[in-house]
């Protein structure tokens, strides 16, 4: 061995064998692990599922299916069911009284999308203008304290409201007005709008935090900015927060459509649907024909005809928006 190496045969400390390298520079392949060892390896989260999962699909999954089968046939809900095709879904389409019904479920439907969207959006924005962190939490919380009242004793109140000698006549009373009172249920022209338009101020607990959190969720320098511009007052609404405000809007239209197409609990309570067929909606039909005259299948294809509306409402709302996004 020589005593003097020269520098090009001294082995380099940071030159690897190529071997190694080769090694090196090889990817990590994670092993492959089957379905049923993922499923044991995560035995003890699944067990903890189970029970949910098995509720789950015993209360909102096999009911659905039911509906689903059963609208095809002529069924009591006690005897086995005859299967009938159509027959039910033509009965529902060329039934005078469900179309009556479905008119109203269209009034009831853009008066309560209205009444959805412009009152919570009005008082958030003024709670949100509130000077002091204190008095917002504290009118905030005046909204929101309403909630823990049972919707059936809001009924019952409105419903002494309504009375012929109830509040709103008393009221008109005292205002001279006297040739507008008269019993608001009980007359068929006036009737369904008083169900719509009960429960006043009509602030939702949920789509006020909802739009509040959204106005908090602005940047600060948008808002500077504007202000900076000029924006203020009614411009500064309409040209900042409604657009940064879309996200919510749309999730409140779209929760609104599906709850007043479903809803039927004030028509039952107070009216059961009329006077007449004033105040039916198809869900308090579907709920009639289903408790009342026993007709099951019928009552499972206006469920499934109503399924098939909110589906299409909801794909139109959403291609609406898609629509108002994409210009903006």
């Amino acid at each position: 061995m020589r005593a003097n190496a020269s520098p090009s045969d001294r082995p380099d400390p940071n030159r690897s064998d190529p071997a190694v390298q080769a090694v090196e520079l090889q990817p990590y392949v994670r092993p492959r692990i089957n379905f049923v060892q993922r499923l044991w390896r995560a035995r003890l989260a699944y067990l903890f599922l189970l029970p949910s999962l098995l509720l789950t699909g015993w209360f909102s999954y096999v009911p659905a299916y039911t509906a689903l089968t059963r609208a095809f046939t002529d069924w009591d809900g006690l005897n086995p069911p005859n299967f009938t095709g159509l027959e039910n879904f033509q009965r529902a389409v060329t039934d005078p009284v469900m179309q009556e019904a479905g008119g109203h479920s269209a009034v009831w439907v853009a008066l309560g999308l209205l009444l959805a969207v412009v009152p919570p959006l009005l008082v958030a924005e003024l709670i949100y203008h509130l000077r002091g962190q204190k008095r917002q939490y504290f009118y905030r919380t005046l909204f929101v304290v309403p909630i823990v009242i049972p919707s059936l004793v809001l009924l019952l109140v409105w419903s002494n409201f309504y009375r012929s000698d109830g509040l709103i006549n008393q009221v008109l009373g005292a205002l001279h007005l006297s040739s507008l009172q008269h019993g608001w249920l009980s007359n068929p022209g006036t009737a369904l709008y008083s169900l719509i338009f009960l429960g006043f101020p009509y602030i939702d607990a949920f789509y006020l935090l909802l739009l509040y959190a959204g106005l908090q969720g602005i940047p600060k320098e948008v808002t500077e900015a504007a202000r900076l511009d000029g924006a203020s007052g009614l411009r500064r609404v309409f040209s900042i927060d409604l657009p940064l405000l879309a996200p919510q809007l749309r999730l409140i239209a779209l929760l609104a459509i599906i709850g007043n197409v479903q809803y039927f609990i004030s028509p039952l309570v107070l009216t059961a649907g009329g006077p007449g067929n004033s105040t039916t909606v198809p869900a308090l039909l579907m709920y009639q024909t289903a408790t009342k005259f026993g007709e099951y299948g019928y009552a499972m294809a206006i469920a499934v005809l109503l399924f098939l509306v909110v589906v299409a409402l909801t794909a139109l709302s959403q291609w609406l928006s898609r629509g108002g996004a994409a210009q903006s």
